[in-house]
């Protein structure tokens, strides 16, 4: 607490001194404006700065592209008009000196005569990026990625404080969604199923220590929590739809950051100032990488290192379409050790993909991915024996290598159809070797030991109708087969959204939704008293779930959105132990794999009901408040109705932030101050079996009575200031975030001490100040 202070007293000195600059600062916002359906240019459309004296405008030229040319750097509202289209509102528009501000802005084609167009102010601005999407959907902004307490710029982490999704209590950046264990959803980059992009990441697992994709390279995208369109399979809690950020076209620009975490650059800009191609570069690797560099020791009882890399680099050309190569890699390891063990920990994970978009004519183009993804998790756990030599108890070594092809065929028949059908083909190539210590039996037993080659297969078909322009019917059909099993998928899907009055709308989501399980589940084996190997699990079919959403939204006005939805979710085909006394089922396990003989009879069903009310920024604060009231329930072998260990079953969130202009001219700084608060009811444990745990040394759980123990709520609280200043070329941050400011100790879990005899319980880090230092110019 007192190098946060000192810290907060520096930025507060930083914010009132400084030499006096008549001269106000600029900077150039400009983009293109494009179809949001054909993403087709759409020149001579009017761009205005809302509330500018005297008005501020532009147009877009003969390719869409537009300039507003120098403006104050500050915070900017945007209004489009185009005729035949509906009006567009893109708000908060952030300008600092250090880089130009370029956007995309989609347009609808009104489906209405020119003369029956009436023009809404207060349309939602946080509609979401896909256009087929109806329910369940948020738009995850990079602004408010920046700007929220408790961050530290991690998507996951952003994603947390929206409607319907819990944080993990550990501190990992696991997305829990509406009950479902976190191994229900599933990331996408640039139109393209990825592994879990995250540090730290487990087997099987969405979440880790700390996101590997940086702020500095993202571009806004949608999150879905339920009822998704058809393009989306191969999960049944959620999808994030990641996208990244094209780099600057025009002019070369740079981010240079240093903090708790770690140390990044960015680059990005023209590859020639004769041709619009561009380059976007992100590394990053962590502080304590930096400090072992430079010779300085650190000591403590895990000592976790870390990089990754980001890059986009697009290729726009006048005849063959567009052409984009990009990737994402990080790599990380942790040592831990202890008189008593010692653990080594790594993962890998990398994609890289080559994107390509042709358009046919202008009102059909076709996107084509090629694409190879890995990752490998290295896990080696050793403890001393009798004659004090350490020997490995548990370790794993994990590795999938995926090449991936898909095709999506996007057409716009007229302002009221849409077409979009496409195939993704994966080609899954493994070794996995996992070993178990057996403390029993006092012996180390391989519970995981195959390599070979399997393919899934995804097709979809998605076709939007607008009736008028208030009613839109969004339906698909979604279908999986995967050749290791034979095991296939056909998931319909329809979506409704009707604008009954000028600023509410009411939708509709329904959905069947699939998933696979993790392929050292399908591999994971037994050996039989005769020595012989078996796999249970070998013809696992896929988890599937039934979504249920009715939604509502009001804009209250054009800065403030209630949003309330009523969902219902009905999960078959579970994975659970085959056994009629056993309480085990695959939707509470957070990651990795279980060698159980599992068969699909399990069932489980979620409901609840979410509220989202959410002050845009403007007159320089916003917040967001969010409720979640629900019941996850599931049945394994034994039938009875259990508690899943997600059931929490309120959550409530309230953050909010100003900003505090000091100074004018090239005087002036921003001061901002952000709040967050999370309370939640506790998740469920299964109770140690204390007499059991006594006679084996370790800890024993009770399954009979599995999920019947429950945490205490959890609380925490967040605090970020942030200090901004514009020079003339270059903009300087220094951002200090603490979390868990008031330093709650929430318990997480709890196991059997066998030096002591005692249960003891684990609970999360206590305050953390995390201080980052940013320099754009």
């Amino acid at each position: 607490m007192k190098i946060a202070g000192i810290i907060i007293c520096f930025l507060l000195t930083f914010a009132l001194t400084g030499k006096s600059f008549p001269q106000e600062i600029t900077q150039s916002i400009r983009g293109r404006v494009v179809d949001k359906d054909s993403q087709m240019p759409l020149p001579g459309a009017s761009l205005v700065i809302a509330g500018s004296e005297p008005q501020i405008g532009t147009t877009s030229g003969e390719n869409g592209e537009f300039n507003f040319g120098k403006l104050a750097v500050g915070k900017y509202d945007i209004i489009v008009f185009y005729v035949g289209y509906e009006m567009a509102t893109v708000r908060n528009v952030v300008l600092i000196s250090g880089k130009e501000t370029v956007l995309t802005i989609q347009l609808t084609e009104s489906v209405q005569k020119l003369d029956e167009v009436v023009i809404l102010a207060n349309r939602n601005k946080a509609e979401a990026i896909d256009k087929m999407a109806a329910v369940s959907v948020m738009k995850f902004n990079v602004e408010a990625m920046q700007n929220y307490a408790g961050t530290i710029n991690d998507a996951a982490r952003v994603v947390s404080s929206f409607a319907g999704v819990a944080v993990n209590p550990s501190g990992a950046n696991d997305i829990i969604i509406r009950g479902n264990s976190p191994r229900g959803m599933s990331w996408r980059l640039e139109g393209l199923d990825i592994p879990n992009p995250n540090h730290y990441a487990e087997e099987g697992s969405s979440g880790g220590g700390l996101s590997i994709l940086n702020a500095a390279v993202l571009a806004n995208s949608d999150f879905f929590t339920g009822a998704f369109p058809a393009q989306y399979g191969n999960a049944y809690s959620g999808i994030f739809d990641m996208r990244l950020r094209n780099g600057n076209n025009q002019k070369r620009e740079y981010t240079l950051q240093a903090g708790f975490l770690g140390v990044d650059a960015t680059l990005e800009g023209p590859f020639s100032k004769k041709h619009t191609a561009s380059y976007l570069f992100n590394y990053r690797f962590s502080s304590l990488m930096v400090f072992k560099a430079i010779g300085i020791e650190i000591r403590g009882d895990a000592v976790p290192e870390f990089q990754d890399m980001t890059f986009k680099f697009i290729a726009p050309t006048k005849k063959l379409g567009t052409f984009t190569l990009f990737g994402i890699g990080g790599t990380s390891k942790v040592h831990e050790e202890e008189n008593t063990f010692t653990n080594d920990y790594r993962t890998d994970m990398g994609v890289v993909g080559l994107k390509h978009i042709f358009f046919f004519n202008k009102s059909a183009y076709l996107t084509s991915i090629i694409a190879y993804t890995g990752t490998r998790n290295l896990w080696d756990f050793k403890k001393p024996d009798q004659n004090n030599n350490f020997t490995t108890k548990a370790s794993d070594n994990l590795v999938y290598q995926t090449p991936k092809v898909s095709v999506i065929f996007n057409q716009k028949f007229n302002a009221k159809n849409v077409l979009r059908v496409g195939a993704v083909s994966s080609f899954i190539s493994y070794r996995l070797l996992s070993e178990r210590f057996n403390y029993e039996k006092d012996q180390l037993f391989t519970e995981l030991d195959h390599s070979g080659f399997t393919t899934l297969l995804e097709t979809f078909a998605d076709w939007k109708h607008r009736f008028n322009k208030d009613v839109s019917l969004i339906a698909g059909m979604h279908s999986m087969y995967l050749f290791l099993t034979g095991n296939y998928s056909i998931e319909p899907r329809l979506g409704l959204k009707w604008k009954f009055a000028p600023a509410q709308t009411f939708s509709l989501g329904i959905g069947l939704h699939s998933k696979m399980e993790s392929l050292s589940t399908y591999y994971a084996q037994q050996v039989m008293p005769d020595s012989t190997v078996f796999l249970p699990n070998q013809n696992l079919g896929f988890i599937k779930a039934g979504h249920f959403v009715i939604g509502y939204e009001n804009m209250l006005n054009e800065n403030l959105l209630l949003k309330v939805e009523l969902y219902y979710q009905q999960l078959f085909n579970v994975p659970v132990e085959n056994s009629d006394t056993s309480s085990f089922s695959v939707l509470n396990y957070n990651f990795g794999y279980t060698n159980r003989s599992l068969v699909n009879t399990g069932t489980g069903r979620n409901f609840g009901l979410e509220v989202t009310l959410e002050k845009y920024f403007s007159r320089n604060y916003y917040y967001l408040l969010t409720l979640s009231l629900f019941e996850s329930k599931y049945k394994a072998g034994d039938g009875l109705l259990r508690n899943t260990r997600y059931n929490s079953n309120h959550i409530l969130n309230l953050m909010g932030g100003k900003d505090f202009h000091i100074g004018k001219g090239r005087k002036k700084r921003i001061l901002g101050i952000n709040l967050k608060g999370t309370w939640a009811g506790g998740q469920w444990s299964t109770p140690i079996d204390i007499e059991r745990s006594k006679e084996l040394g370790f800890t024993v759980r009770d399954e009979k009575n599995a999920f019947t123990k429950r945490w205490p709520d959890f609380f925490r609280f967040d605090f970020k200031v942030y200090l901004s200043r514009d020079r003339k070329k270059t903009t300087h941050t220094f951002e200090l975030d603490i979390q868990n400011v008031t330093n709650q100790l929430n318990v997480i879990g709890d196991y059997y001490d066998a030096d002591s005899g005692q249960l003891r319980t684990i609970t999360q880090l206590g305050i953390v100040p995390i201080f980052n230092y940013r320099l754009e110019f």
